[in-house]
């Protein structure tokens, strides 16, 4: 049966106009989803932010067709993140009240199943950099290449089982905004039940966090403000909202290529014209500014450059002012 759908799926890249080496590429691609879901393995990862790293121990079992996921930050803010199926419960310690306004740790592409291949390869290209070794383990180098609004996209395939191991991003420049990359781990191996276990479970003083992953609602733009008039080549929009506050609105958007994605918050703004203003934290950049009696926020792993032509294409209907 997966015979059959590789076969199928490598069939249907060549008749959009990719070579068959190009389509095995892809079918690794393929096969790096279905491996961080579904093989067991145990190990260490560091990721790094631009100046900013962080190291994790990460245990993953599959089991009766479900993913069970233990992630522990092992330097700075204690924090264990339990993923079973669409539930993650985040975990910290008593005082560390501050860790509950971060964002929750997750592997990069911890859920790769999620991936649009076929939109992905609209946008991109895959193109073989050959082999190097990580963390004691062959792997294979497949870059994703676009266009000049995008970065690319570098990933460390194991030979054997295409788990990947290492990925960075890399900025129009050539440096590289953000990598993450085993040090240690261990494949195929069997998961006990206590190693899944977060060592905070049973602290009476510890935070606990629930959240489950649900389906966004399709994303709408009637009654909207704004219009974005230009957008990079393959960007969708995957959610949005609207509210009234006050005498003002806000509205926001999410925008997914398949692999990277932005968002861009819209706010009345009736207040002086402010200076644009701009941050940045390894491939994610945030440019905030007013245009046209509009606050502008647009943040997401795109360039500086794509940021400022999506604001430039921001237009507001005269009534809303």
């Amino acid at each position: 049966m997966k015979t059959m759908k590789f076969v199928g799926w490598i069939s249907l890249l060549i008749w959009s106009g990719l070579s068959s080496v190009q389509a095995m590429e892809w079918q690794q691609l393929d096969l790096m989803r279905q491996a961080f879901q579904q093989q067991n393995y145990r190990g260490e990862y560091l990721h790094r932010r631009g100046d900013d790293s962080s190291l994790y121990n990460v245990v993953h079992r599959y089991e009766l067709g479900k993913s069970t996921e233990l992630l522990k930050q092992l330097d700075g803010d204690m924090v264990e993140v339990l993923r079973d199926g669409d539930r993650v419960d985040c975990f910290y310690p008593e005082g560390s009240e501050d860790a509950l306004s971060h964002a929750v740790p997750a592997a990069p592409f911890s859920q790769v199943n999620a991936l649009d291949l076929s939109r992905i390869a609209m946008n991109y290209k895959a193109v073989s950099l050959g082999m190097a070794r990580v963390a004691g383990l062959q792997t294979h180098i497949i870059e994703l290449v676009g266009d000049d609004w995008r970065y690319r996209h570098r990933l460390w395939l194991e030979t054997e089982t295409n788990l990947l191991l290492q990925s960075e991003i890399i900025g129009l420049d050539g440096e590289v905004l953000e990598q993450f990359r085993f040090a240690r781990i261990e494949l195929g191996v069997d998961i006990q039940a206590d190693e899944l276990v977060p060592s905070l479970l049973d602290d009476q003083n510890a935070r606990r966090q629930t959240v489950y992953r649900n389906e966004p609602e399709p994303p709408v733009e009637q009654g909207f403000s704004t219009r974005l008039t230009w957008l990079p080549d393959g960007y969708l929009l995957m959610r949005s909202s609207r509210k009234e506050m006050g005498n003002g609105w806000m509205e926001q958007r999410t925008y997914s290529d398949g692999l990277a994605s932005f968002s861009i918050f819209l706010e009345k703004d009736d207040s002086r014209k402010l200076p644009v203003a701009l941050a940045k934290m390894g491939a994610t950049n945030a440019l905030m500014q007013s245009e046209n009696g509009v606050s502008v926020t647009v943040i997401g792993e795109i360039p500086v450059s794509t940021a400022k032509q999506i604001v430039r294409g921001m237009s507001v209907a005269d009534a809303s002012l």
